[in-house]
């Protein structure tokens, strides 16, 4: 409904739902059911979701039940929640299953009201964390309210495993202790992963907890052995934080083992000068930082050290330091492109992060550099002063395994200017496509069964198998960006010798294959609005073109074909012409049987002409013969061809034939 999606913008999916109910105070019964087919609020998904209320000898009974809730990172299937509510206490029962019904996670217990605190305890019959039973003791409960806060052998337990919450006496805001034994972080985070647990290590060590009611103090003293960000193992962490200092947290925090950093220092509570805390980078190594970077770099090697102060206010802390590469070198998971930076240093600064002739190497070993910096003196507010420059870089170096819609080899030299700030950057590029580019953009198709398409016509099998084009871009994003603020002009030079292919139809291979020389001017305004000017004249290239059962055939494009543009990137005029050329014997195109020498094959020339709008072209045939053979049968072939093209019908059937 558009009422809520005013109130809440996330909402973007409501199916039509269902709620009815009984209520009778005269029998004091009470009768509630909803279902809510499907609600989607921004990257959750929830499907089928069904609540029960009913009540009978003075018990109310509720079951909600989920069929599937989907994120990127989380995945619960059939999930239960249900319990009973009579004589103040209520009974809750939480179910979680996975993907094959199997029950990952249950957890049982009872919520009482003792005069002016609750009481919760688990019921040791109903308690399984990552399809394992765990052990409760059976006198277990956690007391809060009025009276304080009460721990009373809440210990669970599993296979070597501890999980304790305890007081030290009977009398409620007693010292609390909680303590770990190698307690896996899996045993928690399974719980909404997809496949495997996002984080895992274990855990020992202890919080303890004083002066509850009061000021409370605490102390913890935790160590994560094995730790591990999904498959990439981190080390192992300590950490120890306590306030025993009036109104300042102290902070120890050590990784060691794959990786080297050290966190200390003191974070206060009452001044404005909050943060006082270092951080050694000692050893950050990139073999390991395939997950943490969520997938963004892959095959790294070489470390990252260096030292940072954070210091002032949380709102606008000053971080003062350096973090050098060393020997580093990884691939740009997006791009493909591995990349080296041997030996470079960030420096962070009072004015920000500083460049100073940062070099980044491909790898063939062609530099792209970086001067200047980010400026800001707050971490909020961040105004840009960087230049970036590239000789021959191979900046691109996919397949379409990587990405099926843009792929391919790409080397640029160019001039970058970033200027402006966080509302309002202004880039100027000056770029440079460079010999040895070949470049691949597969056009986003919904449906390659139809014969005749605005922009493209293609002669396919009615039967082929749709193009699902996950990765497609809408036509319209191309002139109207979704990037706002931002004042880009660029100047972009093509090589004669980058090779530019446009796959027409990636289920078939119909594609577009052309090289020229260009250059083109294009603007984006801080509207979004986007701009491209300047005529591409293609030397060279082809066009495969699936033509019905006659498989694919190849057009060769001839000089002098080109795309101008005059402003909207999709509003560009074309003029292309390409040549197919086929030995046939012009008997049938004669329809004359009897004549041996029409029996005798000709050099025919198919020529294909594409003109006006460059994704609603017109498009056309011409049949030919090369000037030497006009004269073959006394020209009755050249003049019969003549006719022929003056008739689209007659034309369409030679040429398909």
């Amino acid at each position: 409904p558009k009422f809520l999606q005013n109130f809440v913008p996330e909402l973007t999916a409501f199916s039509a739902s269902r709620i009815s109910g009984l209520l009778d105070t005269q029998k004091d019964s009470l009768l509630m059911n909803a279902w809510f087919p499907q609600v989607v609020y921004g990257d959750y998904k929830v499907d089928s979701t069904s609540l029960k209320i009913d009540n009978a000898n003075q018990t109310l009974n509720y079951k909600l039940l989920i069929r599937n809730v989907q994120s990127p990172s989380i995945a619960l299937y059939n999930a239960e929640v249900s319990g009973t509510a009579a004589n103040n206490n209520l009974g809750i029962n939480i179910l979680l299953r996975d993907s094959k019904m199997q029950d990952k996670y249950i957890l049982g217990g009872t919520f009482k009201s003792i005069n002016k605190d609750f009481q919760f305890s688990l019921d040791p019959n109903k308690f399984v964390l990552n399809y394992e039973k765990w052990a409760v003791a059976p006198e277990n409960y956690i007391q809060f309210g009025q009276s304080g806060v009460l721990a009373n052998q809440f210990n669970l337990s599993q296979g070597g495993q501890l999980l304790s919450i305890n007081s030290e006496s009977n009398t409620p805001n007693a010292p609390l202790k909680v303590e770990f034994k190698y307690f896996r972080i899996e045993t928690l985070t399974s719980f909404a992963a997809q496949d495997s647990a996002m984080a895992g290590g274990s855990i020992n060590g202890t919080v303890d907890v004083k002066d509850l009611m009061a000021s409370p103090k605490f102390e913890a003293n935790l160590t994560i052995d094995q730790l591990r960000y999904q498959k990439d193992e981190l080390g192992t962490l300590r950490v120890a934080v306590n306030n025993n200092t009036a109104n300042a947290f102290e902070t120890n925090i050590a990784l060691s083992g794959v990786h080297e950093l050290r966190v200390n220092g003191f974070y206060y509570t009452n001044t404005e000068n909050a943060l006082d805390l270092t951080l050694n980078i000692d050893k950050i190594d990139l073999q390991s930082l395939e997950s943490v970077s969520m997938g963004q770099i892959k095959n790294g090697s070489g470390t990252v050290t260096g030292q940072l102060t954070v210091k002032g206010a949380i709102a606008s802390p000053k971080v003062l330091g350096d973090v050098k590469f060393n020997q580093a070198a990884f691939t740009a998971s997006y791009v493909n492109s591995y990349l080296r930076i041997p030996n470079e240093t960030i420096n962070f600064t009072s004015q920000g992060i500083d460049f100073d002739n940062f070099t980044i190497l491909d790898s063939l070993g062609r530099k792209a550099t970086i001067n200047g910096g980010v400026l800001t003196t707050d971490y909020k507010n961040f105004k840009f002063n960087m230049d970036i420059n590239t000789n021959n870089f191979r900046a691109l170096n996919s397949t379409a395994q990587d990405n099926d819609m843009i792929y391919g080899t790409v080397y640029l030299t160019s001039d970058i200017k970033v200027r402006g700030d966080m509302n309002q950057p202004d880039v100027n590029m000056n770029i440079t496509v460079e010999k040895g580019t070949k470049f691949f953009y597969a056009l986003p198709i919904s449906d390659p069964s139809v014969i005749d398409q605005e922009g493209i016509v293609q002669f396919i099998d009615a039967d082929a198998a749709p193009y699902n084009g996950q990765k497609a871009l809408n036509t319209d994003s191309l002139s109207k960006s979704p990037i706002k603020g931002i004042n880009l002009s660029a100047t972009l030079n093509l090589d004669p010798d980058a090779e530019l292919n446009v796959v027409v139809d990636p289920s078939n291979g119909d594609a577009l294959r052309v090289k020229g020389e260009a250059s083109l001017i294009a603007t984006m305004d801080p509207s979004g609005k986007t701009s491209l000017t300047g005529r591409y004249e293609i030397t060279e290239g082809s066009y495969n073109l699936s033509v019905g059962p006659l498989g694919r055939k190849e057009f060769k494009l001839v000089q002098g074909s080109n795309i101008v543009w005059t402003g909207d990137p999709m509003s560009a005029n074309v003029d292309l012409t390409a040549l197919y050329e086929v030995n046939a014997a012009p008997i049938d195109l004669l329809n004359q049987a009897e004549n041996m020498q029409a029996k005798t094959k000709l050099p025919f020339q198919v020529y294909l002409m594409m003109e006006k709008e460059l994704m609603k072209p017109e498009i056309s045939f011409r049949l030919d013969l090369p000037e030497n053979e006009r004269g073959a049968l006394g020209g009755e072939v050249y003049t019969r061809l003549q006719q022929v093209n003056q008739d689209e019908n007659e034309l369409n059937k030679q040429v398909f034939a």
